[in-house]
């Protein structure tokens, strides 16, 4: 197979006109539109191109001729470097208002829509927040040096970074000491990653290793666990071999408003910003108008975010998820928090469900769909047949979000209210909330 054919420099002198969904800036040159990173609309730049192809080109902004009255300073010393971050030359303020705007236009372009009323977006704190993160390991033997950090942009690179804005303080600050650490170990050259979790009521590391760690190893990360207070856990090949060190981590997440405290294991999924997943389930708790009648059913459930909550005030609730670990950490949550009005069941809500005892015969007036970056249009589909009324629809992605309300539209489906949550600030991930009713 041929290699990639180089690419011949190229500087252009640039107006920056829009962003892209990517967070880039939008401009055009000889024809070709050009996304340029680190870039802002309505500034005046010097860029080097980086890709080229028929339609379009890619590029670094390396000089800001005449920069936009709303760019700032990057808090990060290695922002523009690290893949982790793509938005630091705005401030939170601007920066939510760039991904409402991405939201309304993916409305009117793929869905031919506008909700009746926009929510006021979620935001709590722009640094800090990330409770779940995978950073990357390598050992750089001409500087016998192990660096971690998220991989820098398009690239296999770990960047050289000491200390993390967007990680919670307690890992954020201390990856030279957790580098340090694996220094240590013999087999430093055979760590690839680790898996940050960090809950409310603990901290894992789980820590990938190409070969066995020795005793003395072991030793070295129990005593580097204890001065952080985390627990390490090892993967030696599939998450099946994930397992403690020690001791396993007690790993919490609470809902306050809902008395409800949801423990979960180091490999689950969970929302890495937890003060605005309390906001997120509040306001879907909210906009369910539950009462004592209600039939609700949670689409794409996962260990019971939202179905819990929900439970508090409605007669009965379904969940469904297609991890059975995920259901059944579910179904231990409800226990714990003395949740009696709900069932959970496993099923792959992208394939075919009408003979499941959840579906067959069953009617359910309202409902919370929270599906993965593809969308649920396969679900979407059969919300008639259950008999919803009300949705909430909770979405990671917008485009897939715009097309399933095309559909619900065609159902017979109203766009009664949408809004964007903050979830990950200094990135152009879009996370957003939708509520649609029944004609």
């Amino acid at each position: 197979m041929r290699g990639r054919r180089k690419l011949e420099p190229k500087t252009y002198e640039l107006n920056i006109e829009s962003f892209s969904h990517e967070g880039r800036g939008v401009a055009h040159f000889e024809n070709k539109v050009i996304f340029v990173n680190d870039a802002l609309p309505g500034e005046l730049v010097i860029a080097n191109r980086t890709f080229s192809c028929a339609k379009f080109e890619e590029a670094d902004a390396k000089e800001i001729l005449k920069p936009a009255d709303n760019r700032i300073k990057p808090k990060c010393d290695v922002f523009g470097i690290c893949g982790g971050c793509s938005f630091q030359n705005l401030s939170s303020e601007d920066q939510i208002k760039v991904k409402s705007r991405w939201l309304k236009k993916v409305f009117a372009r793929q869905a031919k829509v506008e909700p009746k009323t926009w929510l006021k977006s979620l935001q709590f704190q722009s640094w800090g927040y990330r409770r779940k993160a995978r950073l990357g390991i390598r050992y750089v033997a001409k500087k016998d040096k192990v660096l971690i950090g998220f991989r820098e942009r398009k690239s296999s690179f770990i960047t050289n970074m000491s200390r993390c804005e967007v990680l919670h303080p307690s890992i954020g600050e201390h990856l030279e000491v957790l580098a340090n650490c694996i220094e240590r170990l013999s087999i430093k050259s055979s760590i690839p990653q680790f898996e940050v979790v960090i809950s409310e009521s603990g901290i894992a590391l789980i820590l990938r290793h190409l070969k066995s760690l020795s005793v003395k190893d072991e030793k070295i990360l129990v005593d580097c666990a204890q001065e952080l207070n985390i627990t390490f856990y090892t993967q030696s090949s599939g998450l099946d071999s994930v397992k403690p060190l020690d001791k396993p981590a007690l790993l919490t997440y609470s809902h306050p408003n809902h008395n409800i405290i949801m423990e979960f294991l180091p490999t689950d999924f969970v929302q890495v910003n937890f003060k605005l997943n309390q906001q997120m389930v509040s306001l879907a708790v909210e906009l369910l108008k539950l009462n004592e009648f209600d039939k609700v059913i949670d689409l794409f459930c996962g260990l019971g975010n939202f179905t819990l909550p929900i439970a508090r005030y409605a007669k009965y609730v379904v969940g469904i998820e297609g991890d059975l670990g995920l259901v059944e950490r579910a179904k231990y949550n409800a226990e714990k928090n003395s949740i009696n009005n709900i069932d959970f069941y496993k099923s792959d809500l992208c394939k075919e469900v009408v003979d499941f005892e959840w579906f067959k015969g069953k009617t359910y007036n309202k409902a919370l769909i929270d599906p993965s970056r593809s969308g649920a249009i396969e679900i979407v589909e059969l919300l008639p047949k259950l008999g919803v009324t009300r949705l909430v629809y909770v979405s990671c992605n917008p485009a897939t979000l715009a097309r399933d309300t095309f559909k619900l539209i065609e159902l017979g489906f109203t766009l009664e209210t949408a809004g964007v949550i903050d979830m990950f600030p200094q990135t152009s991930h879009v996370e957003s909330i939708a509520l649609f009713a029944k004609r």
